[in-house]
């Protein structure tokens, strides 16, 4: 009734990412120094597909031992046997419990904040820096569009508006 079509993810693969080759041609910028902007040949693909297909069978190895193991071979054995805990054991038991959380809870929740505490600061600073106007803004490679203007305008010989404004504000 509810049955979905198996699903081959080749649609996806059909999705063209957006190409700013023209733009970054006539900008005079290397896509390669963009961050996240790279070409990647055909063996480039096909390993990276590879490794994908890999990761995702070990994805479901694991989500299938680990659901045999957590919720069948440890608890099944320990309902079956009928074992009543004594409550020396079962203090043992809640805290044990409780340490393996205080402790998961440091690897997901701290952990990740310490590892990022560079780059956290670095965004805190240019954010504070931006805010304060005590920086102009970081273009990464990329024109401002003042910039840009005013390259245009000195190709065509002709004097910008900045220029202009430049030459007012001297006199």
């Amino acid at each position: 009734m509810f049955k979905s079509p198996k699903y081959d993810w080749i649609s996806m693969q059909l999705i063209r990412r957006g190409d700013d080759s023209d733009l970054a041609a006539a900008g005079h910028v290397d896509l390669e120094l963009v961050p996240g902007e790279s070409r990647q040949s055909d063996h480039e693909q096909r390993a990276e597909q590879h490794h994908l297909k890999r990761a995702s069978r070990i994805a479901r190895s694991l989500t299938v031992v680990l659901t045999l193991a957590l919720l069948i071979l440890w608890p099944m054995p320990m309902y079956g046997s009928g074992y009543v805990f004594s409550k020396k054991f079962f203090t043992g038991w809640i805290a044990v419990g409780i340490l393996w959380l205080f402790c998961s809870s440091i690897c997901v929740g701290l952990y990740p904040l310490w590892e990022g505490r560079a780059t956290s600061t670095r965004t805190m600073k240019a954010i504070f820096l931006d805010i304060t106007g005590k920086r102009k803004p970081v273009t990464h490679g990329r024109a401002t569009m003042a910039e840009t203007v005013e390259t245009e305008e000195r190709e065509k010989g002709t004097e910008s508006p900045l220029e202009k404004g430049r030459e007012m504000g001297a006199q």
